[in-house]
């Protein structure tokens, strides 16, 4: 029998039983430590029960005395069996509460953002060109044999290494071609998201969750100034990544830091006044780093979805989708015969890689009926509205989500779409921690009432690009660059 039953048994029957002078409290609180937990060979006798000295087992009450004490005691056992109950729910509930917040399981983690590799569409007519077939089997470098050691295009003030465009020229835009495309992310709820009842200390069933990270203001911006680069994105991004991978991803500073990334060193103008040839291999080179990027994100994306940090660097991947398609218009927009002479001049195996680049994803682009520069750009926006969707239905406690809504809007806007754009703004909830803040409060102004102020909204959204601009060139000035310096 558990001891406990004895402290309901005195509530009942003792209480009363104390004599002048008595203090009730000093026996209650010691009565359950006169027996053990389990396996009571015997309980108090009855004399003792009812306030007498105890009486031999010889003695046996008879009647409505011996009735009304068993009646007492197996009420009090079962009050006993229901608090040793309770008792135990209550301990293994916040007990499986604190371990919660140091570790994560795959039950709890919620929504997944899984990567959905676009479809390719069947060609309508014969076509010989690179990458028509419907099973594209075009090797990774178009065929375009380099030597390693002649793999430099040298500009009178640029010199640039295209080696590993040459190598990866059919990843180039996976944005847009397989195998890395990304037509829209899906949000895909977890089974059985609730955490089961069970052993908090079962280690093989648990994650532990990367301690926060604690760096001061100061040490982040060192740690941002430190990943910057005008070229070899990937690279420069690698100790981010490996804080990123080693802290929590909600609490301390890794979520402020991505941000950062985002904000300072993500896009960055490019602008060429006398030749193409920088700008256009400046451009190729960072799409090159896409893919990295993108498997990256989609990794951490799995193993901790709804956290500030995956919403982070899906911003990040928002950021990605629009220096892809600038990246492929300057690639389609460009005349090699006419525009790229000094690299003609520099190095006549670039100029093929060139060459067989851009036949290769016109190619692409007619399989996916995207012919035009306005299809092009709706597939574009697409893909970044499928992501920002994703960040709304995945952030924790809405972390940016005003940011996100803000976009979605502005991607609307700019489409003529202006129905969308005011319902979507109008469920902005302006957060001053984020980004866009400032122009969220202002948007919702303009469209505050029945009558929504278009030229306004032009404004706003003409200020933000201008803001953007603004802390570009102090960011390339910063390391010594300007917008036409690559």
């Amino acid at each position: 029998m558990l001891s406990a039953a004895d402290v309901l048994h005195l509530f009942s029957d003792e209480l009363a039983g104390l004599r002048r002078g008595g203090f009730t409290l000093p026996p209650i609180l010691t009565r359950p430590f006169q027996r053990s937990l389990f396996r009571h060979p015997d309980l108090l006798s009855v004399g003792g029960a009812i306030g007498m000295p105890p009486v031999s087992k010889g003695h046996i009450l008879v009647g409505s005395a011996e009735s009304r004490m068993l009646r007492r005691r197996f009420l009090a056992h079962g009050a006993s069996l229901a608090l040793h109950l309770l008792t135990a729910l209550i301990v293994v509930r916040f007990a499986g509460a604190a371990f919660g917040q140091r570790y994560r399981t795959a039950e709890e983690r919620g929504p997944t953002l899984t990567f959905v590799r676009a479809p390719d569409a069947t060609p309508s007519g014969p076509d010989q060109l690179p990458g028509s077939s419907g099973a594209d089997t075009t090797p990774d470098d178009l065929g375009i044999r380099v030597d390693p050691d002649a793999t430099t295009v040298s500009i009178p003030g640029f010199t640039f290494d295209f080696g590993k465009v040459a190598r990866r020229a059919t990843s180039l835009f996976p944005f847009l071609t397989r195998p890395l495309a990304i037509e829209r992310v899906t949000v895909t709820p977890r089974r059985g998201n609730r955490r089961p009842l069970g052993n908090p200390y079962d280690q093989p069933h648990v994650d532990l969750v990367r301690p926060p990270l604690a760096l001061r203001a100061a040490a982040v911006q060192a740690l941002l100034d430190k990943s910057w680069s005008r070229r070899d994105r990937w690279k420069a991004f690698q100790p981010i990544a490996t804080v990123a991978n080693s802290y929590d991803p909600d609490e301390g500073a890794v979520p402020g830091l991505l941000r950062g990334y985002g904000v300072q060193n993500g896009l960055q103008p490019y602008v060429d006044k006398t030749m193409r040839d920088p700008r256009l291999w400046v451009q190729l080179g960072l799409a090159v780093d896409h893919a990295d990027f993108i498997d990256f994100i989609g990794r951490y994306a799995s193993r901790y979805p709804s956290t500030k940090a995956t919403t982070e660097l899906l911003f990040l991947l928002d950021k990605l989708g629009q220096a892809s398609f600038d990246a492929l218009v300057t690639l389609l927009d460009v005349n090699p015969s006419a525009d790229l002479q000094w690299t003609w001049r520099t190095n006549k195996r670039a100029f093929e890689l060139i060459l067989a680049i851009r036949q290769y994803y016109s190619a692409q682009l007619g399989r996916r009926q995207l012919t035009s520069r306005d299809a092009l750009k709706k597939r574009y926006d697409d893909v970044r509205l499928s992501i920002l969707t994703g960040i709304l239905r995945t952030t924790p406690h809405e972390y940016r989500a005003g940011d996100a809504r803000f976009l979605i809007g502005a991607i609307y806007w700019d489409q003529g779409r202006v129905a969308d754009a005011i319902k979507t703004w109008r469920d902005l909830r302006v957060d001053p921690e984020d980004f866009y803040g400032a122009a969220s409060s202002q948007i919702l102004e303009a469209i505050e009432g029945q009558n929504v102020n278009a030229r306004r909204i032009n404004r706003i959204l003409d200020g933000e690009h201008g803001r953007w601009v603004s802390l570009s060139f102090d960011r390339l000035r910063q390391f010594g660059y300007r917008f036409d310096m690559f």
